[in-house]
């Protein structure tokens, strides 16, 4: 500053100079005059320079000017005096949350200030906050700790809640930084607090719909629930009163982190045979039979297995080395409709042990549609032909009861059961299990009712049975 004073106090001196050199240029040629200009150019910028060039810093604080100090080393020792007076009060390493930046500029000499004045200004502008470390997950910070060994430790932590093998790689599904940043006290966890955190994860937010028969208690169990949860997650419904359509709120717990552990495991093992089927119009349709027996092949393979959070969720060949290949098995399958005719050529097997206890016709007075086979309670009772169960449960007098139809027409019925063993839908093969014997609805003994009906008219089942 007193270097720019004097310079103001010479000008005037600067000035008679100045004029004094243009009377001698006058008398110099064209030439001299063209060069001392361009030299005389130069003096003035320079002077110009010195006079009126930056002699200031600015202090911007998030980029907003907030103080003027006369040099930049100032202004950061400045700083540096204030973040360790912050940090030997608060006991603890600090940080300054915002950003701090330094630029030269020209002011007046009344308006820079000194180092303590800064200090002052900077005290009220910024925040100190603890110096911490920020578990960053996928990009979000998720929870804070105190020190980096902290949650390094964490980390191990939970990798050690789902033991792995000792030729186990373990590692995290998704992407994890430990950060150092300023972090507010309030946001900073104990290492136990934090614990609970990575292990627990934290609740998201689904819609459910209610559907035809759904209960509080089944939604609950669908989703592995409590319904006292249910309800505190939908405030103002009464989930004992559900209406069809109605849109609830379920929360779900979801871990913050993903523990996946991977390994290699090598295995001599079958390989299993495929059953090629060929069909034959000897054999009535549902019949079936080995032609050749199918062998399994031999290898040894290298599998990659993987676990996340302790539970298996893929497992696949990385390589292999085949011993024997396997043996497809031939299997030929009924392609004959069974015919309704009196005499016809396809017969059905008789559904369980047993004789005639009632025929077919008239029986006191009524019209007996089937015939009575003497059985003990708990018999077998067998599909008399290949086809598809169409019928299964309570059927009136006929108790529990089964209908298999086996196509052209034709199906057979199985009465006063104890146990049904087959559902609707489902294909049965000739001598295969459809329930026990019983005497459920209007039967006075353990029996098999047996009917063959034939386009909705009950037959005699003994011109078909075999």
């Amino acid at each position: 500053m007193p270097r720019f004073i004097g310079g103001l106090r010479r000008l005037p001196e600067l000035g008679e100079s100045i004029n004094g050199f243009k009377r001698w240029l006058s008398n110099q040629s064209v030439a001299c005059r063209i060069g001392m200009g361009v030299a005389l150019y130069f003096i003035l910028a320079f002077a110009a320079y010195a006079l009126l060039g930056e002699n200031a810093c600015a202090v911007a604080v998030d980029g907003k000017v907030v103080a003027v100090v006369a040099d930049k080393s100032d202004a950061k020792e400045a700083l540096n005096e204030l973040v360790r007076l912050k940090s030997d009060q608060a006991g603890a390493s600090l940080m300054i949350g915002e950003k701090v930046s330094y630029n030269g500029i020209r002011v007046k000499e009344g308006e820079i200030l000194d180092r303590e004045a800064l200090k002052d200004i900077l005290n009220k502008t910024l925040s100190f906050n603890l110096k911490g470390v920020a578990i960053v997950i996928n990009g979000e910070t998720k929870l804070c700790l105190k020190k980096i060994d902290d949650a390094r430790k964490l980390l191990d932590w939970l990798k050690s809640v789902y033991p792995a093998g000792p030729d186990e790689q373990v590692g995290f599904k998704e992407k994890v930084e430990l950060v150092e940043k300023p972090v507010c006290t309030s946001d900073l966890l104990e290492f136990e607090a934090a614990k609970d955190v990575v292990l627990l994860g934290t609740s998201q937010i689904q819609q459910y719909m209610v559907k035809d028969g759904d209960t509080a208690w089944d939604i609950s169990a669908k989703f592995d629930i409590f319904p006292e949860q249910l309800q505190a997650t939908n405030p103002g419904v009464d989930i004992s009163e559900l209406s069809i359509g109605q849109v609830l709120k379920l929360s779900k717990e979801v871990p913050l982190l993903t523990v996946v552990a991977t390994r290699q495991e090598t295995v001599e093992e079958e390989i299993p045979y495929q059953v090629e089927e060929e069909m034959d119009d000897s054999l009535l349709s549902g019949e079936k039979k080995v032609v050749k027996s199918g062998v399994p092949g031999q290898r040894i393979a290298t599998y990659l297995i993987t676990r996340e959070n302790g539970l298996e969720t893929d497992r696949k060949i990385c390589q292999q080395n085949i011993i024997s290949q396997p043996s497809n098995e031939i299997v030929v399958r009924g392609s004959q409709t069974l015919l309704a005719s009196r005499g016809g050529s396809a017969r059905v097997s008789w559904p369980c042990g047993g004789g005639i206890v009632s025929p077919f016709g008239m029986r006191g007075g009524a019209m007996h549609e089937g015939i009575d086979i003497g059985a003990d309670y708990g018999d077998s009772v067998a599909a008399a032909a290949g086809g598809t169960v169409i019928s299964a449960g309570w059927d009136g007098g006929y108790g529990k009861a089964v209908v298999v139809s086996h196509g052209g027409g034709v199906a057979t019925r199985y009465a006063h059961l104890s146990t049904i063993s087959v559902a609707v839908g489902q294909s049965v093969d000739r001598g295969e299990l459809i329930g026990l014997v019983g005497s459920t609805g209007n039967s006075t003994g353990p029996h098999l009712h047996f009917e063959v009906i034939v386009d909705g008219q009950q037959r005699n089942p003994v011109n078909f049975l075999q």
